[in-house]
């Protein structure tokens, strides 16, 4: 029978409150946020009417574990499992340095004392979506738009020294595949590989597919520079948050 998982609450986040904001804070309220299926993600209040977000890598939070390949978990591979705290922070690091506003990293732990996992506890920002923000007030939503678009100039103006993701090509590793465009090449036709294993169709269809790629592929001018980019939003571009 499956094990029942485990989450965080009031009493197990306590002593993570009491290291960053002091003994005389207690908490009122923990939600569990949706959306992530890697770590946990919680929005704490605060009896000061403030809040913070704590997110929580442990084995409890992640539903992938023991479902990934040993290629997800091969770290020189750009497309290796995309969590941890150590890219997390990496990446909290980096979009500060450059200037792109991100919410404010307060506190990490990685020694399991105050909670049975690695935590990271960050700046709450609060306010609503920025589609809400578009449909209710267009001006507004404009001059955030505005901002958005300040930060990713400055994004795609950093110059990173490889292809890779942050933590990992800032610790000194260098990512499988000589090049960005071979990287995606071969993540692609491995995919390809992967699909024609399961399904009839794509079988039938995979020389097509693998040709089709490679005629993409020699189309493509290496790249000389790296910029920064979240892999969310454009895996294409290497050096990743």
């Amino acid at each position: 029978m499956k094990t029942e998982r485990r989450f965080a609450d009031a009493s197990q986040l306590a002593g993570v409150v009491q290291e960053v904001f002091g003994a005389d804070r207690s908490i009122v309220g923990v939600d569990r946020l949706a959306g992530g299926s890697k770590k946990g993600v919680y929005r704490v209040a605060l009896d000061d009417r403030t809040s913070a977000v704590v997110y929580v890598w442990s084995a409890e939070e992640d539903y992938w574990d023991g479902l990934l390949s040993d290629s997800s978990n091969d770290s020189e591979s750009v497309f290796a499992h995309s969590s941890g705290i150590d890219l997390f922070e990496a990446a909290t690091r980096r979009l500060e340095a450059i200037g792109a506003r991100s919410p404010r990293l307060l506190f990490t732990d990685r020694s399991q004392r105050l909670y049975p996992g690695e935590i990271a506890v960050a700046e709450d920002v609060t306010g609503g979506t920025l589609q809400t923000l578009l449909d209710t007030d267009p001006d507004a939503g404009k001059a955030t738009l505005g901002q958005l678009a300040e930060m990713v100039r400055a994004m795609h103006q950093y110059r990173a020294p490889a292809f890779g993701k942050v933590a990992f090509v800032d610790g000194g590793g260098v990512s499988k595949g000589g090049t960005c465009e071979a990287a995606h090449l071969e993540h692609a036709l491995t995919n390809i590989a992967d699909a024609a294993a399961r399904d009839v169709r794509a079988a039938a269809g995979r020389e097509q597919l693998e040709d089709k790629l490679r005629t993409l592929y020699a189309t493509v001018e290496p790249r000389s520079e790296f910029g920064l980019v979240h892999g969310e939003l454009q895996k294409a571009l290497a050096y990743e948050i």
